[in-house]
């Protein structure tokens, strides 16, 4: 998929962000040599979305801006945070797709909604408890390695 298809299809299905929000465009990068890996950054005056294509699968992440050290945080993480309630997966990639585009053109639809339907105090600007995201974040990274491997995850002292 060309990087303009994706960009476009991306600026359709995210208008809102741009007519609602406040958001500008301010990132589109094509990437041919890398599988056709695409992105689209889109910016307010408090939050940076990231829209990623990378090998057919679309991501979005959400970070503050400016962004302070690893407060970047995947969409599954942010919906999972504001509306532990939801009721469906923030990311579904199909395995098959008859038409590659299509299969895009399907999941920059679904992303566009969740992203508005759970997100809207990140959008609006409103939200600031990033830090106790990352906690959050970093709880269930733990939980997890522990549950996959039986064991404690290793601390490391920060600085």
């Amino acid at each position: 998929m060309a990087q303009y298809i994706f960009t476009e299809q991306a600026k359709q299905h995210f208008h809102y962000l741009i007519d609602d929000y406040g958001f500008s465009v301010v990132d589109e990068r094509y990437e041919p040599e890398a599988f056709g890996n695409s992105l689209i950054q889109f910016r307010s005056s408090a939050i940076d979305i990231m829209v990623v294509l990378d090998r057919g699968q679309v991501l979005i992440d959400v970070s503050p801006y400016p962004r302070p050290s690893n407060y970047q945080f995947s969409l599954a993480t942010v919906v999972k945070f504001l509306a532990p309630e939801a009721n469906e997966p923030a990311y579904i990639f199909p395995e098959t797709w008859e038409d590659y585009d299509d299969m895009i053109e399907w999941q920059l639809t679904r992303l566009a909604r969740v992203l508005r339907q759970y997100c809207v105090p990140v959008l609006r600007g409103e939200f600031s408890d990033w830090k106790t995201m990352n906690e959050c974040r970093k709880k269930e990274a733990e939980e997890g390695y522990k549950r996959l491997t039986g064991k404690d995850p290793i601390k490391v002292a920060s600085k």
